[in-house]
């Protein structure tokens, strides 16, 4: 279920959590088991909700990491140095 273009989080939160639970009265009347029922409805209204938070955090992060500029860095750092302590020479 997808919000309006000019609806609130708040207004389609009510929206989905409306259609959630009609659909929880359903399956109740059908002979489902309700613990099982009210699970599942919990746990699709969080995931729904959830969902546009999500997309949000998503969105606003931006990487700008380059790996092949940090190895290049890095083994230019690293160039001069000498073997790890833990290093075994094989030729003694």
């Amino acid at each position: 279920m997808k919000p309006h273009p000019d609806e609130s989080f708040d207004s389609w939160s009510k929206r989905v959590s409306m259609f959630e639970k009609g659909k929880a009265m359903q399956d109740i009347a059908q002979g489902k088991d309700v613990e099982v029922v009210l699970e599942e409805m919990s746990r699709r209204i969080l995931d729904k909700l959830m969902n546009p938070i999500y997309k949000a955090v998503r969105d606003s992060v931006k990487s700008e990491f380059d790996a092949k500029k940090s190895r290049e860095e890095y083994e230019k750092l690293m160039k001069n140095k000498g073997p790890a302590s833990d290093h075994v020479d094989t030729n003694t």
